[in-house]
């Protein structure tokens, strides 16, 4: 199974000085057919206008995953009386577990941030909350496709996340592809900038900035770069 959603195809919300992209049912969006893939509820793309934010909200049993793409996040966890400022290239899981309150900011200057935000169904309820985040610039993660996040964090810089989920988050700056062999488990593939093309079995196909592939299969999956940008990928691993 594989299925393309292109950038077009997602619900897109204004709110004042936030604007967001949701590629499932979030909110005002309400579409049964598009609920979720595997454990995967939400991939919210936002961008909010300097010295704005999302104000506190509360959250329970969800594994949320934060990456920032562009510019500073700045992260209340008003529930544990801490904050963060997240820089570019930073990636946050917070397990949810019993219940917190949080709330995001954009700094005041002159650019805005851009941060994409997933939601997972955790491995079990009723776990005790946990933050954690990691920096991983774009210079490191060139050709790389190690995890950044995990299920098993082990002794490497990974994130740890309370699900059987890896996210890869590689960047193409030439035409030497990258492989995954999933073998049977769902990929979610999401193009956060430049263009690229991905192969799995005999089909081929085009993804633009925005695009997302939903694929479920047994082959091996190749990605490689097209255009002259390099190719900025968000790539999600789950049963």
């Amino acid at each position: 199974m594989i299925k393309v959603v292109t950038s077009a195809e997602r619900h897109t919300a204004k709110e004042g000085p936030v604007h967001s992209e949701y590629s499932f049912s979030f909110a005002d969006y309400d579409d049964p057919g598009n609920a979720h893939f595997g454990c995967l509820l939400v991939l919210n793309d936002h961008r909010m206008a300097p010295g704005h934010s999302l104000e506190s909200h509360s959250h329970q049993d969800l594994e949320i995953v934060t990456c920032v793409l562009s510019g500073q996040l700045l992260h209340k966890l008003e529930s544990a009386g801490s904050e963060e400022l997240l820089e570019e290239g930073s990636f946050q899981v917070l397990s949810a577990g019993t219940g917190v309150t949080h709330s995001e900011h954009a700094p005041v200057g002159d650019k805005p941030v851009r941060y994409l935000q997933m939601w997972f169904l955790p491995e079990d309820r009723g776990l005790e909350p946990k933050l954690s985040h990691r920096c991983f610039p774009k210079e490191q993660r060139v050709g790389r496709m190690e995890p950044v996040i995990s299920s098993d964090a082990g002794t490497g810089e990974k994130l740890q996340i309370r699900q059987d989920v890896m996210i890869y988050a590689p960047v193409l700056t030439d035409r030497t592809p990258v492989h995954l062999s999933p073998d049977g488990r769902r990929i979610h593939l999401f193009l956060i900038a430049g263009h690229a093309d991905f192969s799995c079995g005999k089909q081929t196909f085009s993804l633009h900035p925005g695009d997302a592939a939903r694929i479920q299969s047994k082959e091996t999956i190749s990605i490689s770069k097209t255009g002259e940008d390099p190719a900025e990928l968000l790539i999600i691993e789950m049963p």
